[in-house]
């Protein structure tokens, strides 16, 4: 088992592409990778609530994460959410499954390793199951707020650290202060917290976190790059001003939104999506219009301060 910690930067959270018809875009899925990729993020989540995970089959999701870590093509690392089912046993197998493909790490949804009412105890007990029927593979861990949000306490994080099985750790409480809390229980081991809250970003790049894991990075994911690189520069409060002031917007209606903005960046995408059926009204598309606007300008200012 690799030591070798997940590296700083930007985890975009993937959305998939669908057609018409709602079946994967598989095209679709090649060049939203190579754009990420092109961006310069760090790695790539692909199979997430982003993804449409939960609306996916088992095969869907496996060849998802196959496909995108044959695109990256060894670029980026590639991480895979891998416990869809309750059952520890079946949690297993697919978890061998998805680290067969290759990726990364495989990630654990936090919330399917116990109900609701469990405790602690319960969840540990759950997942130290999972660790020891799963050998040496590079986990991941992951605050799904589906099918119920279940935050991980900063002990829990602790314990998590100590195994020395989990590297990335998606965040997801929205609370700089636990934040805050969970880099430190995690500090000086190779489980890595990355902020999955755009709007306190730079707040927590100065707390001690890796980086960004996150919906903004579908939009915009060049300025989330530059603000994880630059975050002690004094023009980086400029950029998280902008990307806070947006997040509500993109949170709209998404993934739906998200699927707009690419496609009206010049992707070859419809807004077809399996887990929403919004339809943007003329006000959202202006909005968001307006957001790719101010971030394309950002993202030129950013450029010239590190020519």
């Amino acid at each position: 088992m690799s030591n070798v910690s997940t590296p700083s930067g930007v985890f975009p959270a993937m959305i998939t592409p669908l057609k018409m018809d709602m079946s994967i875009d598989w095209d679709g899925i090649d060049r939203l990778t190579d754009w990420y990729i092109e961006s310069g993020v760090t790695g790539l989540f692909a199979v997430g609530q982003s993804s449409e995970m939960f609306a996916l089959s088992d095969d869907e999701r496996l060849r998802l994460a196959a496909r995108v870590v044959k695109r990256s093509k060894g670029r980026v690392p590639v991480v895979a959410s891998g416990t869809f089912d309750r059952s520890i046993a079946r949690q297993v197998k697919f978890v061998r499954q998805m680290a067969d493909l290759g990726v990364a790490q495989v990630v654990v949804i936090a919330s399917m390793m116990a109900q609701p009412e469990d405790d602690d105890t319960v969840w540990r007990s759950h997942v130290s199951r999972l660790l020891e029927a799963t050998g040496d593979i590079p986990l991941g861990l992951y605050e799904c707020p589906q099918p119920y949000h279940r935050l991980v306490s900063a002990d829990l994080v602790t314990w998590a650290a100590g195994t020395g099985r989990f590297r990335l750790f998606k965040e997801t409480s929205r609370s700089i202060c636990q934040l805050r809390a969970k880099i430190e229980a995690a500090e000086g081991s190779s489980l890595c917290v990355y902020n999955a809250d755009a709007t306190t970003l730079l707040e927590s790049m100065k707390a001690g976190a890796s980086g960004y894991c996150g919906i903004a990075a579908n939009f915009y994911p060049q300025p989330l790059v530059w603000l994880c690189k630059h975050f002690l520069d004094t023009e980086a409060v400029n950029a998280q001003t902008l990307i806070r002031m947006a997040d509500p917007t993109i949170h709209h209606q998404y993934p739906v939104s998200a699927k707009y903005y690419r496609r009206q960046a010049g992707f070859d995408m419809t807004t077809v999506s399996r887990v929403s059926n919004a339809r943007l009204t003329d006000y959202d598309q202006r909005v968001l219009d307006s957001i790719a606007r101010q971030m394309d300008r950002l993202i030129l200012e950013e450029r010239n301060l590190t020519a």
